[in-house]
């Protein structure tokens, strides 16, 4: 997630005016038998190096080309608006809404309020470290709860899909730390959502504006430690600033959101479109498949390069964490009940499919 300032309302009124002027999505003429091209831009602030987007270019976009090519009606082509050449890091919503692509990368995180039911791994940590049962548990609840797409639809644009943001957040810091007791006092950097971790055991959270600037925080000191996960931690070489890893089992969370611009999508010919539904799944798996994938791969650059050193919490441990917290759980669901959401379903939903999946749950954040 490579996060940075959202621009100036000034600056973005002026990218949207173009983008009103300039309309995306295009659909080329072509001669009789040939193929009619479509000009489709998919855009996120983040680079490639965040494995949602790499999903998009290594599986989901040549998962499109395949199935159109089975008839040939239509060939796309692909404008790859990321790493901050269309919008920043946290725009990516309000990108999509206004236009500027036809399609998205949405990280989730990034918008506690505007997409807050997508806001509960975030309240249930220590409750499943395994990244395709967390996806599939959040597919679920898409399913099951359409108050999950209209919360989307306010800004312009329908989720096509969902997936991993992080295989298992953990934090790493300059000093190494053995105990959550030794964490009272120290500056970690978080990213908003997953703050409330850090303060319920004594730690200072301090906010991650964006992964271009983490390393020089970490560097100067603007924070001491963060939560983070393995494979951006070997990516950006934050982890020869902060070499030791304490796994805390916070679990894997995701909410990485695939969005389509409903204008857009309306121009789309019905054969695309279904294209696109069907490669969504692929995005999906390759972006699971990326993420794991990136973690050891990561892990062995933290190692060998950086003599990264890993600490992992005893199940006492984080059972004492877990329980540090005041339960931030329920107080989301009241919140989303109270705003006229099924906050409180959609927990016990989440928690049961954890359950019933053989989950190690430390916290039955719906049970108290």
């Amino acid at each position: 997630m490579t996060m940075a300032k959202l621009p100036t309302t000034k600056f973005y009124s002026l990218l949207a005016a173009t983008a009103l002027a300039l309309p995306v999505l295009s659909l080329t003429p072509a001669p009789a038998d040939a193929a009619k091209k479509l000009t489709i831009t998919v855009i996120s602030g983040n680079t490639h190096h965040y494995a949602p987007i790499g999903a998009v270019i290594k599986a989901f976009m040549p998962k499109v080309d395949e199935i159109l090519a089975k008839t040939g009606n239509y060939k796309v082509s692909w404008i790859k608006g990321f790493g901050g050449q269309v919008v920043k890091v946290r725009g990516e919503l309000e990108g999509v809404q206004t236009g500027l692509g036809d399609l998205g990368i949405v990280p989730g995180p990034f918008h506690p309020s505007k997409l807050s039911l997508y806001q509960i791994g975030y309240v249930t940590p220590f409750t499943s470290v395994d990244l395709p049962t967390t996806t599939a548990a959040m597919g679920k609840l898409l399913a099951t709860y359409p108050e999950m797409g209209k919360q989307a639809e306010r800004f312009n644009q329908s989720v096509l899909g969902l997936a991993g943001t992080a295989e298992n957040y953990a934090i790493w810091t300059k000093k190494k730390i053995t105990r959550v007791e030794d964490l009272k006092g120290m500056k970690i950097g978080a990213v908003g959502s997953n703050a409330p971790w850090v303060s319920s055991v004594g730690g200072v959270p301090v906010i991650l504006k964006g992964l271009a600037t983490v390393y020089s925080s970490l560097k100067t000191g603007v924070y001491e430690g963060s939560v983070l996960w393995q494979q951006v931690m070997a990516a950006f070489k934050f982890c020869e600033v902060t070499p030791h890893q304490l796994n805390t089992g916070f679990g894997a969370i995701s909410n990485a959101l695939l969005t389509a611009n409903k204008d857009s999508w309306k121009k789309m010919p019905g054969e695309v479109q279904a294209a696109i539904k069907t490669a969504s799944a692929t995005w999906t798996a390759g972006a699971d498949a990326a993420t794991l994938g990136g973690a050891k791969w990561g892990a062995g650059v933290c190692n060998k390069k950086f003599g990264q050193t890993t600490t992992t919490l005893t199940a006492e441990q984080r059972k004492k964490w877990a329980f540090a917290m005041p339960n931030v759980a329920q107080a989301w669901a009241k919140r989303q009940d109270k705003a006229g959401l099924p906050g409180t379903k959609m927990l016990k939903t989440f928690m049961d499919y954890m359950r019933d999946n053989k989950q190690i749950v430390v916290r039955n954040w719906d049970k108290e």
